[in-house]
């Protein structure tokens, strides 16, 4: 007979698979992806992170909704364990970062699509100075509140992260200074940037057995 871990893995694949189902068709039928299609390569990707962002995020904050809920969603809860509000309120503050995440990621492309650039963007510019404020906020806020594991496993990731992407920087950025290859945009390596620390910390996460 199969785990509780397997059958939990198994429930959320299979309400995962009808959820971007369910999704994918609603979108194709409203034409969200010609939309997108018309969009630069760039953006895409940073707009198809933002939606990962999104939906990790919500699945955090479904999570945290309540004690019963997280109980069965865990991947790292077993029966038993002790269970207070440290937990669900850390849950959320991590489902907020990630919200915020996805917003900052998508406000920029979505703003140039629809003609907001120049003087026009000054607003929008100023409301993502705001967002970016607030998730600096809140990262500080999570890590000040986060045991030692969790301290450990965002330290991992942080330095993990950095000697990749900075690696990687130095590799591309000499490559097209020898006219080898295409330089890239700005906002292309802050996509990459991104998905890097996205990545690694979800492996540092698994790696500590932190990951619900």
């Amino acid at each position: 007979m199969a785990s509780s871990g397997t059958r939990r893995r198994l429930v959320r694949a299979a309400v995962g698979a009808v959820f971007g189902l369910v999704l994918g068709f609603a979108a194709g039928q409203f034409g969200l992806f010609d939309w997108i299609a018309q969009m630069p390569g760039e953006d895409i990707a940073s707009t198809v992170l933002a939606a990962l962002l999104l939906l990790l995020g919500l699945f955090a904050l479904v999570a945290a909704s309540s004690s019963t809920l997280y109980r069965r969603m865990a991947e790292n809860y077993q029966e038993g364990d002790p269970l207070d509000g440290t937990v669900l309120r850390y849950l959320r503050l991590n489902g907020i970062g990630l919200l915020l995440g996805a917003a900052l990621l998508l406000a920029p492309p979505l703003a140039v699509r629809f003609g907001y650039t120049g003087d026009a963007a000054i607003p929008v510019a100023i409301g993502l100075a705001v967002l970016l404020a607030l998730q600096v906020w809140l990262n500080a806020r999570i890590r000040r509140g986060s045991d030692e594991l969790t301290r450990a496993a965002l330290a991992e990731a942080s330095i993990a992260s950095f000697w990749l992407t900075q690696l990687g920087l130095f590799g591309w950025a000499a490559l097209a200074k020898l006219g080898l290859v295409a330089e890239v945009s700005l906002w292309t390596l802050m996509t990459i940037s991104t998905a890097i620390y996205l990545v690694v910390s979800i492996v540092a996460a698994i790696r500590r057995g932190m990951f619900a």
